[in-house]
């Protein structure tokens, strides 16, 4: 009797093996910050050398240079030939800026901080809005899966990246799959690899500084505008700079990558074309109008009614396009096409009166001759290889250009004769 008992016990117990389903995979699991600890960031420390290229930004004779996830580095650059490190903003989950008369406006991953740096040697956190981009996460690039995140336990300021085994409903057995992900099936050991996934979770005058083309944050007169998360603008009153005003979120119409101001409109890039929006009503941006191109990442620019597009291949957005457009916004209502020429895979750009300023991926930066804009493209003045370009501020008979292995600044007083003045390794 006992015996069949305890048979009877072991089918019972291997039939409930049997029924069990696991996913077993690769994924980044959060690293958790409490609230409070995360809020003491914002320190400024000596001088420190730059791990990853990220937004460049100039104000008088400052540059200041994003380090994603981690701050920002301060740089006198008085001289452009002999550029002098200050020192380091430590934030956690930094990843733009924008500056207006002497306050520094900074993403903290949930907040938006502002730091006033009249001295620039000892800036001094003024104000924080809290939870402004309840969504924000660290960047990584690494294409994982990401495990579920507990707000309760504070700010997601980090991943770990390791090997996660996680039960599927037996009710619900389907696999709907994930990256680098396997298929577990107890008791057997019997292993089904899964095919992967990709995851994926200025204006206003002088007072203000200057950002390069690839940025989510912009400045028009008393306002900041700031993409949260890519499709979401976020309008934020910074006429008193103690107490900025956060209004209501507009939803977009597509997936904005950057903002560009001009007049007193917001010039948006997108993975499928440009849209415009206008802040006759600061507090509510409005839709005016859009342009269409092949799908591509594209960073805008714009001077005298002209705007300049540079869509390129590849990178998040995909496509297979490559090229510079240059569009009509006389009639801010209806852009218009005007002319159209290749390039080999364009990221940021400047213009600077005449000079069109173009970072070409692998082809390194092009310098255009834009007194014609219509055929700009076919009016190359100088060309500089060897740099991975990504993006680029020309001011002052400067630019300054950061590339996959540091900043370039060049002197372009004279268009025919541009040298390289410095180089800020990373």
């Amino acid at each position: 009797m006992k015996k069949a008992a305890l048979f009877l016990s072991l089918i019972v117990l291997l039939s409930a093996c049997k029924d069990k389903f696991y996913n077993k995979y690769v994924a980044h699991v959060p690293v958790y910050m409490d609230f409070e600890m995360f809020r003491q960031s914002g320190n400024f420390e000596g001088p420190k050398s730059i791990t990853e290229k990220g937004n460049i930004y100039i104000k008088d004779q400052y540059l200041f240079i994003v380090d994603p996830n981690e701050g920002i580095h301060f740089i006198d650059n008085s001289n452009p030939a002999s550029p002098s490190q200050i020192g380091f903003l430590n934030l956690i989950g930094t990843s733009g800026m924008a500056i207006k008369d002497n306050y520094l406006y900074v993403n903290s991953l949930i907040d938006l901080v502002v730091f006033d740096i009249s001295n620039v040697f000892a800036p001094v956190e003024v104000a924080r809005l809290e939870d402004q981009f309840p969504n924000a996460l660290p960047v990584t690039d690494v294409n994982y899966p990401f495990t579920e995140i507990d707000k309760s336990k504070g700010v997601v300021v980090a991943w770990e990246t390791k090997e996660v085994k996680e039960e599927v409903s037996t009710n619900n057995p389907t696999w709907v799959g994930c990256a680098n992900c396997d298929f577990n099936v107890l008791p057997s050991k019997n292993l089904i690899a899964m095919e992967s996934f990709a995851v994926s979770s200025d204006g206003g005058g002088s007072a203000v500084g200057i950002s390069g083309s690839i940025s989510l944050f912009t400045i028009l007169n008393d306002h900041l505008y700031i993409m949260d998360n890519y499709s979401i603008l976020s309008p934020i009153s910074i006429a008193d700079p103690t107490n900025p005003i956060a209004h209501e979120k507009i939803a977009t119409w597509g997936e904005v990558e950057t903002l560009f101001p001009y007049k007193e409109h917001i010039f948006m890039g997108t993975p499928s074309g440009i849209l415009i929006y206008n802040t006759i009503n600061p507090n509510v941006p409005e839709y005016v109008s859009s342009l269409s191109h092949a799908r591509g990442c594209d960073p805008v620019v714009v001077q005298d009614d002209i705007a300049y597009v540079t869509v390129r291949s590849g990178g998040p957005c995909g496509g297979d396009i490559n090229q510079l457009d240059v569009i009509d916004v006389s009639n801010i209502s209806t852009p218009i096409l005007k002319s159209r020429f290749q390039m080999e895979n364009p990221h940021g750009l400047g213009i600077d009166g005449n000079q069109l300023f173009i970072c070409d991926g692998d082809a390194g930066l092009k310098v255009f001759d834009a007194s014609n804009p219509i055929d700009a493209g076919n009016n190359l003045i100088a060309k500089f290889k060897n740099i991975q370009a990504t993006d680029v501020i020309p001011f002052g008979d400067v630019a300054i250009l950061i590339g996959d292995d540091g900043i370039y600044q060049y002197d372009y007083a004279d268009v025919n004769d541009i040298k390289l003045l410095s180089k800020i390794k990373f």
